[in-house]
């Protein structure tokens, strides 16, 4: 698919419009609309606590998401803070930002991904750059899959 792109930049513009013009709605027009779409939602920091301070954390620090004793947190290299989202809401925010749920307790940023070790008969694990591991639960293999299958082409 050759996709050309204008722009036409004025201060007479209130109000910034993006129009696409197609033959037809193919898949990838519906994942531009999707992806345009999440732009002005999907965040680049997410907030923490630890400690009883708040700290603003780049998502590219983040090496994954996770629940314990019903609360959720996310881990950088460094450290771990508490944040106050769900893990459906996280999981809906980034999918465009490249991280992928691997488990119902568990959200990785792929980017932070080391290797994935398919040596265990019938499971994944993930090694993260944090010299950390998840497990992949079984529900999960196959978005994992198409997940890597995407970045691969």
């Amino acid at each position: 698919m050759n996709i050309k792109v204008s722009t036409n930049i004025s201060s007479e513009f209130k109000e910034t419009s993006i129009i696409i013009n197609a033959p037809e709605l193919s898949k990838e027009v519906e994942d531009i609309i999707k992806y345009l779409s999440n732009i002005s939602i999907v965040p680049n920091q997410i907030i923490g606590n630890k400690n009883n301070k708040i700290y603003f954390i780049d998502l590219d620090r983040i090496t994954c998401f996770f629940s314990k004793d019903k609360y959720n947190y996310m881990r950088t290299k460094k450290d771990i803070y508490r944040v106050k989202y769900k893990m459906y809401e996280l999981e809906e925010m980034l999918e465009q930002k490249g991280f992928v749920r691997i488990s119902n307790s568990c959200i990785i940023n792929i980017n932070q991904v080391e290797c994935f070790d398919i040596s265990i008969l019938g499971t994944v694990l993930v090694k993260l750059k944090d010299n950390t591991q998840e497990s992949v639960s079984k529900r999960n293999i196959t978005q994992v899959k198409q997940l890597l299958n995407e970045r691969g082409k």
